[in-house]
């Protein structure tokens, strides 16, 4: 993970991240990726420390984004032949 701020890196290594593919920032500063080959989503801080991993129904996961007001999240894979789109409802803790 890269600061933008201080200009520092950080590698986060950790089993639940197999194959990482596309990133975005979700809610409260947090960083979520998506873990290919894992068929997941790893929910991180920007310190790079795991938040949780969320299966998902589909394979090879690859791209993710959330909606404007943080209550939907879109996970779209790359299988080709087998194309998903899935959204999912953000829940609040």
């Amino acid at each position: 993970m890269y600061d933008t701020v201080n200009g520092t890196s950080r590698a986060v290594t950790d089993e639940n991240i197999k194959e990482p593919r596309g990133a975005f920032v979700g809610p409260g500063d947090t960083v979520l990726v998506c873990s290919k080959n894992k068929n997941s989503i790893v929910h991180l801080t920007v310190d790079g420390y795991i938040i949780g991993t969320y299966p998902v129904d589909m394979e090879r996961p690859h791209t993710l984004c959330i909606s404007k007001k943080a209550s939907t999240l879109a996970v779209s894979n790359s299988l080709s032949g087998k194309k998903k789109l899935q959204l999912y409802e953000i829940s609040r803790t």
